[in-house]
């Protein structure tokens, strides 16, 4: 069952993101305040073989399910939420500086970028609970 919950939720990975984000057709572009979940796109899932998503898809479902229980707290904090399968993601910072980060290069299949749109964004690597994913957020996004 939680192979097909998984395989369900990579095709809304594969989902355009939402219009009010300037992209180009690989990479999405995220300015301000915002967390990016990031993972596989169904293509680069149904091409896995079964042991390799068999490795995954307890920590990807994991990940997935916990990403949505954290919803409310970014909306409550009006910390924009992006979850995207797009191969490079382009955090765009003040003074006309950005980053771009490629999935590819990192050692994990999905994880989150967290972004003030100010400083040096970071970025998490896998699954975590609800309660982790929360003190992530208050401790990145919390005022110094």
């Amino acid at each position: 069952m939680r192979s097909l919950t998984t395989l369900f939720i990579l095709v809304l990975l594969a989902a355009p993101v939402r219009a009010q984000q300037a992209t180009v057709e690989d990479t999405l572009v995220v300015s301000g305040k915002a967390v990016v979940f990031f993972g596989p796109s169904n293509t680069e899932y149904l091409a896995m073989t079964h042991e390799e998503k068999d490795a995954i898809d307890e920590e990807l479902y994991d990940f997935l399910h916990y990403r949505t229980k954290a919803l409310p707290y970014l909306k409550s904090n009006e910390i924009q939420e992006f979850l995207t399968a797009r191969p490079k993601i382009e955090i765009q910072l003040a003074g006309a500086h950005s980053i771009i980060f490629t999935r590819r290069e990192f050692d994990h299949l999905f994880g989150l970028i967290m972004t003030d749109g100010r400083n040096q964004p970071e970025v998490f690597l896998g699954a975590a609970t609800q309660s982790e994913l929360i003190r992530m957020f208050e401790a990145f996004f919390s005022p110094q």
